[in-house]
């Protein structure tokens, strides 16, 4: 069961991010644009973080195995279906379908586990999940290039068939049957048709931010479509009986500030990511090769600390690992902020490397502690906005890092490394207040503070 979880976890991470190398080459082999052939890689990454609470939804209501399976079977059918196409526009479609797969059993892994593993054993268990979700990230773009140096294209949606079948078909075998969700009342359409426009429109227009500029009618428009239906979502939400998102739950601030906490942690991350090979490639010299070598030491650290992270969590609790692991990444983002111009390589691979620790001390704790305090029969909608605060957090991040780096090119190193500090100094403030928020929950809801009234 297990095996099952975690290499569809991998699969879905390693895919988004196998093909960005080679782009450009679609350019030339579909005779098409850059453009058209970039929504490979932005269309996939919208669907998923449009439809992640949907399938988490569908999992409360008709079962989480049932959608996590099909999803898996979805996923490996439709990633030979992509390999085959004759035509960009055949790929982009079934591209799509990919992803909406991938969204199916990502919405439902952490479910998975909440219900069929023992509260002791949980957050090791999450912890393992975010090292293969970490993996999966990591090894993507480096499978990438070597597979578009020696193979053809197609092997880009075919080298993980393989493990994608094998999941399939362990999860079929091994995850156990439990009893159907609850289908209690009616399925609200409208809440998920206005929440999927809201998160696609809002992802989008943040997207779009860094390379159109915020200022720029297509960005505003985009956000302003998100923001509107997401209102009239939350008016709707409010007023239904059977709403699409469990709103009750957003009123536990375990659950909000974990949720804000996950965004805050990924966004910080995601911004280093996009930032840092800037900053590496202005050195004389330096190869991307050695670029990307440099950046492993982020998901390396990740990927080693998650399991360990979740064990202790599940011994000593979630709060004391979070705070540490925000202390941690916010050291890190302070380097960056304050050394912009002085660091050597040996520095900024031990400044990444801390970065990751922090990520691998908050992840799998802050999703242990978001399900101890959902109800078992939201812990598919829950789970499934935990993934979609990871997606959120990342394009966030990448709109910030990707926004301060756009004149780069054009305005020299002492540009560089004023946005450099910028971008930091942006993400320090912000660790800082998520910090404080998560202590001002802590401290009230420590038995010790609280008075009581007979």
């Amino acid at each position: 069961m297990f095996t099952a979880i975690y290499l569809g976890a991998f699969i879905s991470h390693f895919t988004a991010g196998v093909v960005n190398v080679s782009l450009p080459q679609f350019v030339t082999i579909f005779h098409t644009s850059l453009g058209t052939v970039q929504w490979i890689t932005t269309g996939y990454l919208l669907v998923i973080a449009s439809l992640l609470p949907v399938m988490g939804k569908l999992g409360d209501r008709y079962g989480y195995r049932l959608i996590h399976n099909l999803g898996l079977l979805l996923f490996s059918i439709s990633s030979v279906l992509v390999a085959i196409s004759p035509t960009i526009t055949a790929l982009l479609i079934f591209r799509m379908v990919q992803a909406i797969g991938a969204a199916m059993f990502q919405s439902t892994n952490i479910a998975l586990i909440t219900i069929h593993v023992p509260k002791e054993n949980r957050g090791r268990a999450l912890g393992t999940l975010s090292t293969f979700v970490a993996l999966g990230g990591m090894i993507g773009p480096i499978a990438g290039g070597l597979i578009a140096q020696w193979f053809s294209w197609q092997w880009l949606f075919l080298t993980h068939v393989p493990i994608a079948i094998i999941a399939t078909w362990l999860a079929f075998r091994y995850i156990p049957v439990s009893k159907h969700g609850n289908r209690t009342g009616p399925l609200d359409i409208f809440g998920a048709v206005t929440f999927v426009i809201a998160i696609g429109f809002s992802i989008f227009g943040i997207s779009m931010g860094s390379t159109l500029g915020w200022r720029s009618l297509e960005t505003i428009s985009l956000l302003a479509v998100g923001m509107f239906t997401l209102a009239a979502f939350l008016l709707w939400e409010l007023r239904h009986s059977t709403p699409f998102l469990p709103i009750k739950a957003f009123r536990i601030p375990a659950v909000t500030s974990g949720l804000i906490v996950s965004v805050a942690s990924f966004m910080f991350a995601n911004t280093v990511i996009v930032t840092v090979p800037f900053y590496l490639l202005r050195i004389p010299d330096i190869l991307p090769s050695t670029v990307g070598i440099i950046m492993i030491a982020y998901p390396v650290l990740l990927a080693f600390t998650g399991p360990v992270a979740g064990h202790l969590s599940d011994r000593f609790g979630s709060n004391r690992l979070m705070f540490a692991g925000l202390f941690t990444m916010g050291s890190g983002l302070a380097v960056f902020a304050l050394y912009p111009n002085q660091l050597p390589i040996t520095l900024v691979i031990a400044t990444l490397a801390l970065v990751g620790l922090g990520m691998g001390l908050i992840a799998s704790p802050n999703n242990s502690f978001i399900m101890q305090h959902v109800e078992a029969e939201h812990i598919g909608s829950i789970g499934g906005m935990i993934a979609l605060t990871r997606n959120m957090g990342m394009v966030i991040g990448a709109a910030l890092g990707l926004g301060f780096m756009n004149g780069v090119p054009e305005q020299g190193q002492e540009y560089l490394h004023h946005a450099f500090r910028s971008v930091f100094q942006i993400n320090v403030l912000f660790c800082i207040g998520v910090t404080i928020m998560l202590g001002y929950y802590a401290y009230n809801n420590n038995p010790r503070n609280r008075k009581y009234v007979k």
